[in-house]
């Protein structure tokens, strides 16, 4: 006993000053540092923000975007790894030496068409360009801002470990984590703290769907559709008696499951019969096992609307025959929360409090969504409870997931767009670039290194984050969901763009 009361004391009185106890929801002289220096640097957050705001660059060709960002922690000393897994516009950056190695993720990608201007009206910078409709701009900045305040604070304070910001490339598209998972490039890290822009202060427990995308290109056989119309196989006819197939699957797949597409190539003309037409689908579903049990009625609906379309030609290639091709795009699995990690976050959002706002940025919320036609409610100024048991299912798909089957990982949100304003909307890209969604980024800045800080200062929070997490994995054996054979990669229409 005496032993034991010994070593508590030594190791107490050998640590670093303000490390003696890990206390999360508690301001400590490390997280101080770490505030001070976002405050003193905020302008330079906000104006790379803006900056990845304006470039909006759409999945996989996001080069200007990735190179400031990672510029931002290479010049602050972190070790950059550019163009990891076969993506020139992702990146690994790392600084400290040791455990835990805490992981940061920063996204960075625009959605297709959602360009608009910091107005309170539709009106687009460049018609039909990317826009930022989901806070990525904001995303990216932010954590690199967190990881360069944790930086400040680990060297002020001697802190031990490693903080590793992953710079993942077409989250829009569930890209750039399912390969990075899957080439390993997560296998050693301790835990995953994970933000997103919100119309919410909350800590994310929401369940999310799992999804497989993928593209089916059809091959016909081209001829003069008013000369002679017979002489032709339509690969469009392929095309529509596939989505036939799969709207009558609707009625028998389980309530959880969805499927939804577009079309990507039709043909050239009218008058030419179409030997080639491409769908790109998502197949989502509660859980993996679920996704694949509808994904097998898909293929065979694959093989059925080809028969279809060539009839007795079918398997001939002396007819000029190929069979249909599925190219498999990405995959990710249902959300593996972790609670134990949740309540470090939640309690360090807590601390960080409720973001306030200026008379001006209220009106700015309420016109926005009076313009979008929600209710009027203004900007959230709580920070919600955390809801360990929220609604089982959601909407939703994000390639977060598959991280978190490989570290305890746990996601939150500030509300950096005003209530009710939805995701992938004019209103959103708006919000994302405004002055307040600039001020409340930084309260994300602060989030992240708080929850770094806690863990470093004390190893021992996670051992319940990995205890929790290995429960979870014995209910669900993780295996990758695309094979070494599939690359990053877009759909067929997306690629030249």
């Amino acid at each position: 006993m005496k032993q034991n009361v010994v070593k508590i004391v030594l190791g107490l009185f050998f640590m670093a000053p303000g490390l003696a106890f890990a206390q999360p929801g508690k301001m400590t002289s490390a997280k101080k540092t770490a505030a001070k220096w976002v405050d003193k640097n905020s302008k330079s957050i906000q104006k790379a923000s803006k900056t990845v705001w304006d470039y909006a660059e759409i999945a996989l060709k996001e080069h200007k975007s990735a190179k400031l960002l990672s510029g931002m922690l290479e010049e602050a000393g972190f070790k950059v790894e550019r163009g990891v897994s076969d993506m020139p516009s992702a990146f690994v950056a790392e600084y400290g030496k040791g455990k835990p190695i805490v992981a940061f993720l920063a996204e960075y990608d625009a959605l297709p068409g959602l360009s608009q201007k910091v107005k309170t009206t539709i009106d687009p910078v460049v018609e039909g360009a990317g826009g930022h409709g989901c806070g990525h701009s904001l995303f990216g900045a932010g954590t690199i801002g967190g990881a360069l305040a944790l930086k400040e604070a680990m060297d002020k304070h001697k802190l031990k470990g490693t903080i590793r910001v992953y710079g993942t490339p077409a989250e829009e598209q569930v890209v750039a984590k399912v390969f990075m998972v899957r080439d390993g490039l997560f296998d050693d890290v301790d835990v995953c703290f994970d933000w997103h822009p919100s119309s919410k202060n909350r800590v994310s427990v929401l369940p999310s769907k799992a999804l497989r995308s993928f593209e089916v290109t059809f091959f016909g056989r081209s001829a003069h559709a008013s000369g002679a119309p017979w002489e032709g196989v339509s690969a469009l006819d392929a095309v529509e008696a596939f989505e036939t197939g799969v709207n009558l699957l609707r009625e028998h797949m389980p309530t959880t499951g969805r499927i939804h597409y577009v079309v990507t190539q039709g043909g050239g003309a009218p008058n030419v019969i179409p030997a080639k037409a491409s769908i790109w689908l998502y197949n989502r579903a509660k859980d993996w096992p679920e996704v694949m049990k509808i994904y097998s009625h898909v293929e065979t609906i694959v093989k059925a609307a080809d028969m279809m379309a060539w009839g007795e030609e079918y398997g001939d290639p002396r007819s000029g025959f190929k069979p249909a091709e599925i190219n498999m795009l990405t995959g990710v699995y249902e959300y593996n929360h972790n609670h134990a990690t949740a309540k470090v976050i939640h309690a360090n959002l807590s601390l960080m409090g409720a973001p306030k706002y200026t008379i001006n940025e209220e009106k700015f919320a309420r016109d926005l969504q009076e313009a979008f036609g929600v209710d009027v409610e203004g900007y959230h100024t709580e920070v919600a409870e955390l809801n360990l048991d929220p609604p089982r299912e959601s909407g939703g798909s994000t390639d977060v997931a598959n991280i978190s089957w490989t570290t305890p990982t746990a996601s939150f949100g500030v509300s950096n767009w005003p209530q009710n304003i939805p995701a992938h909307s004019w209103a959103s890209t708006a919000a994302s670039g405004s002055e307040p969604g600039l001020k409340v980024m930084l309260n994300a800045c602060k989030v992240l290194a708080f929850n770094a800080i806690d863990v470093m200062s004390d190893p021992g929070l996670i051992e319940p984050m990995k205890n929790e997490f290995a429960d979870s994995r014995k209910k669900f054996d993780y295996m990758p969901p695309v094979g070494p054979e599939v690359k990053p990669g877009l759909p067929s229409h997306m690629r030249e763009q």
